[in-house]
């Protein structure tokens, strides 16, 4: 099967432990499309891995946040609540219906999912870490 999720340099913050993050975050959404075709259970597995490494990512993220006492901290962090909740969502969708859940609509999901969240936010905490001369 081909890429359905694949890292763009147009998302790249430029702060190396996050763009670092971020396309491993890439890769295990893509992952998911490659477990499709060995049954639920490799879907299962993947998804787990992705959900284990993006609340390991808004952990490392945050902690940076507050190190660099960002002012945006409490707004950022509300925002990964709520993706690990639709990221929950997505979970529960896939143990419903399994490997046919997983096709072109749900990497446009995973796309814009992640995606928005690094133009919207994280692209804003890079360019305060910057601006400040934190290196995060």
């Amino acid at each position: 099967m081909t890429q359905q999720v694949t890292w763009n340099d147009d998302l790249l913050v430029n702060v190396s432990e996050i763009d670092n993050d971020h396309r491993k975050l890439f890769d295990l959404m893509d992952g998911i499309f490659s477990s499709a075709t060995h049954g639920a259970a490799a879907v299962n597995t993947a998804i787990g891995q992705l959900a284990t490494y993006t609340r390991e990512h808004f952990s490392r993220e945050q902690a940076s946040m507050a190190r660099s006492s960002y002012p945006l901290l409490g707004d950022h962090t509300y925002e990964h609540e709520h993706l690990v909740f639709q990221l929950e969502s997505l979970i529960n969708r896939l143990m419903v219906e399994g490997p046919d859940a997983v096709d072109a609509e749900l990497a446009q999901f995973l796309m814009s999912w992640l995606g928005d969240h690094i133009v919207a936010w994280d692209m804003k905490y890079a360019a305060y870490l910057r601006e400040t001369g934190h290196t995060g």
